[in-house]
């Protein structure tokens, strides 16, 4: 999916499964919306751009925070880096950029989370994502010298959660001898 992703953000007119949001500093991007059913598993991965409109180096990022809503803005899951804070419940968010042994930047500004049954055992509907996100970037001419900037990303669409017989129905329906729905002997 990483190469799906385009390098540079890219907001399709009219087209559902592309999804941008903007902001005065950062954007974010999902390449699709995530399709799935109720009480099954998923990853979304997210491509993050510097106001530049250049893939965000996640070298810089030494906080990230991006939970999950759903359309009545009920939280479905809270995802961190570098790791979930004591006290805190939540995922750990992957980061995919990585550098190879020649020193280029792989999936740079690619991160990835991950839906459990738990988190898609809800209603359908729509799953939004907020983040918020601390940079700490050197200051030019100064060694050792950083400065941190906490910028939020309030709204872009990131699932679908699309309903499931079987998650709805549970385990108390059909033609089950349990339940006096199934007759045996009878031709």
């Amino acid at each position: 999916m990483a190469d799906i992703i385009p390098g540079v953000p890219t907001p399709r007119q009219g087209d559902p499964k592309c999804v941008l949001s903007t902001c005065a500093r950062l954007i974010a991007q999902v390449d699709c919306i995530l399709q799935i059913m109720q009480g099954t598993t998923g990853c979304i991965d997210i491509q993050l751009f510097d106001v530049d409109g250049l893939p965000l180096n996640l070298d810089y990022v030494s906080e990230l925070r991006v939970m999950l809503f759903d359309e009545v803005e009920c939280t479905v899951a809270d995802f961190y880096y570098p790791s979930v804070p004591s006290g805190c419940t939540g995922f750990d968010i992957q980061f995919l950029q990585e550098t190879d042994t020649a020193g280029n930047i792989i999936n740079e500004g690619l991160i990835r989370i991950c839906l459990d049954k738990a988190c898609t055992s809800i209603g359908p509907g729509a799953i939004y994502a907020e983040l918020l996100i601390t940079l700490q970037e050197p200051v030019t001419g100064s060694t050792g010298s950083y400065t941190e900037e906490t910028i939020g990303i309030p709204c872009i669409m990131v699932a679908q959660i699309l309903p499931s017989k079987i998650f709805q129905n549970g385990c108390n329906g059909g033609c089950n001898p349990n339940t006096g729905g199934f007759v045996t002997g009878v031709y």
